[in-house]
């Protein structure tokens, strides 16, 4: 009859949460007895619901506990932990429970739970928690007592623990309390690497609620949803679980690198050779374009009229690899610049995963010439100018270090009024090519090889209304200086399969060090790729020695971006990739720079 009485309990509780019923449970001063205590008979007011999930996942183990506003994640399926198990999680262990709350002692407490958890050895480095409804109606407006609830239960879980709680909402006579709390949460996050906070009140009003507080049962299921992806987003971790990639054979001769007008070379929107398709590589010659000797090229590669999504991969002919060049998606025109070591028949091979018309654009070779010009990397990359919270002029003079031919930079447009694109050239010989298209929402980013104009300066114009930011990775000169070593593409890193020992994701605001070149290397080109961030991302491409304020390529949550890296690495050719966001990172080494 006991067991009856629960379930009818429980369910009870699942009609008032479905029908607005439920009242905030309230942790009330001294008399008062809060909803969920034991009723007469002893049958608890409303069941907590305790869930486990033994499976393991790449993500880790988590543990997950909370109040009745989390209680609601576990009574309508697919419940909390069964979304965090699908994004990768295990094992899990979820407990919440009406009046569940921060105190040290009693059977409702945080302190309770995670001594018991400890003494049974369940011990998850990931801890979700879900509390603060019921503590901020004690605490009201005294931001000490919430600071000292919170922290409380920050030493019950103990050091070496990563913790993510949501911030909460009240009914809006409650605002107060609400902003109280959520202020001592806000401050923790700012205070401790192993604490996140998510702006629940911020994404409150996209989902039914009958008091500020509660869903409806349409509701919890949105928000289990919601809140696995917003944790996966902020709590997942990549770990080195491998070694290194091995590294391409070096089979050409140095060289140095001479820039040419840009040329189309080809255009299968209008040539008559009609669209890439998958299994069938379009060769491009490159034999009357370029200089006698020329080892490899600098290029533009494009999609236009894509009817499926997929990649481009640009290889020597004759040569295949399994890195990618251009991410492209269908309907949608895009490019990436790219250098590639030419074939023995002066060529280049470019495959194709999905169907899209192919724009390839000439923009510089590499060649034995002494005359040449040679690389000098920056120590660590260097932002040079960003117009954000400043005027856009019509045309950016971005000035540039005193005596370089010509200069490696990275740039970004950032929330432009609508789609367009950037040139970069010396300034007073403007040109209509342009280094990078973007589109309108998020940044866009390409990088480019320019050439200086006599008083040490390059000028950046957008064809619409843009911010401009232009980082720099490295100069060029005649004389001492780096030249260019040519390979295949040959993937270092890819975050999914753990390729260059590291998976199964990569983390906001995680480095990865990995080997793209051999020691006797200074700096290395290739493709870097962003996958499927769970927000607008960026990823930093420099050598490891020190952070810098700069980006090297841009993805908007969800997308597929590649751009171009040209920058030094540090010793045993090591290089440093962090991401801003979780999501999947890629890099294809296609050459690499020594003395």
């Amino acid at each position: 009859m006991g067991t009856e009485r629960i379930m009818e309990r429980r369910r009870d509780l699942g009609r008032r949460l479905a029908h607005g019923f439920l009242a905030v449970t309230l942790l009330v001063p001294a008399a008062a007895v809060a909803i969920g205590a034991a009723s007469s008979d002893g049958v608890a007011e409303a069941a907590p619901v305790a869930i486990d999930i033994p499976a393991p996942g790449p993500l880790g183990a988590v543990t997950v506990f909370g109040d009745s506003v989390l209680l609601g994640s576990a009574l309508y399926g697919p419940t909390l932990p069964d979304r965090l198990a699908e994004r990768g999680w295990g094992p899990i262990r979820f407990r919440a429970g009406e009046g569940y709350n921060t105190r040290s002692t009693g059977d409702f407490s945080a302190g309770n739970w995670f001594r018991r958890w400890r003494a049974e050895g369940w011990d998850a480095p990931n801890v979700l928690v879900n509390l603060g409804a019921n503590d901020s109606g004690i605490c009201v407006t005294d931001f000490a007592c919430a600071r000292t609830s919170i922290q409380r239960v920050i030493d019950e879980i103990g050091p070496g623990h990563r913790i993510w709680w949501p911030q909460i909402t009240r009914f809006y006579t409650k605002f107060p309390e609400q902003e109280n709390w959520n202020r001592a949460l806000r401050q923790f996050a700012d205070e401790r690497s192993d604490f996140t906070t998510w702006d629940w009140p911020a994404e409150l009003s996209q989902y039914p609620s009958p008091d500020g507080t509660h869903l409806s049962p349409d509701g919890y299921r949105a928000r289990s949803v919601r809140m696995a992806e917003v944790f996966t987003r902020d709590m997942a971790r990549g770990t080195r679980v491998g070694g290194d990639a091995v590294l391409p054979s070096a089979g050409r001769s140095p060289s140095t690198f001479v820039s040419l007008p840009s040329t189309r070379i080809v255009d299968t929107r209008s040539d008559g050779s009609g669209p890439l398709a998958p299994g069938t590589p379009r060769r491009v010659d490159f034999a009357d374009a370029v200089p006698d000797g020329t080892t490899a090229v600098a290029l533009y590669l494009g999609s236009a009229r894509a009817t499926t999504n997929g990649f481009f991969t640009a290889t020597p002919c004759g040569e295949t690899s399994d890195a990618s060049t251009v991410n492209y998606r269908t309907s949608t025109p895009i490019g990436a610049p790219t250098i590639v070591a030419l074939g023995t028949g002066d060529d280049v091979c470019v495959s194709s995963s999905g169907a899209s018309d192919l724009v390839v654009d000439l923009q510089g070779a590499f060649t034995g010439s002494p005359d040449g010009l040679t690389l000098t990397p920056l120590g660590t990359p260097r932002r040079l100018v960003d117009t954000r919270g400043a005027a856009r002029p019509a045309e950016l003079v971005v000035a540039v270090p005193a005596g370089a031919s010509a200069v490696a930079v990275n740039l970004t447009a950032v929330r432009a009024s609508e789609n367009g694109f950037l040139s970069a050239y010396p300034c007073g010989t403007p040109t209509e090519a342009a280094n990078l298209n973007f589109r309108t929402g998020g940044a866009w980013a390409a990088s480019a090889i320019v050439q200086v104009s006599d008083d040490d300066t390059i000028c950046v114009r957008a064809n619409v209304s843009t911010d401009i930011a232009v980082d720099i990775t490295g100069t060029f000169g005649t004389g001492p200086g780096l030249r260019f070593v040519p390979v295949a593409p040959t993937r270092a890193i890819d975050t999914r399969d753990a390729t260059g020992g590291w998976g199964p994701i990569h983390g906001a605001g995680q480095t990865f060090d990995i080997r793209v070149a051999p020691p006797d290397a200074s700096a290395v080109t290739g493709t870097l790729t962003i996958v499927n961030p769970f927000d607008s991302s960026f990823v930093s491409a420099e050598p490891c020695a020190g952070s810098t304020a700069t980006s090297s390529a841009n993805a908007g949550q969800g997308a597929v971006i590649a751009n171009s890296v040209t920058v030094g690495v540090t010793g045993a050719g090591r290089l440093c990739l962090t991401a801003s966001t979780a999501g999947h990172t890629l890099f294809d080494t296609t050459g690499w720079w020594v003395p």
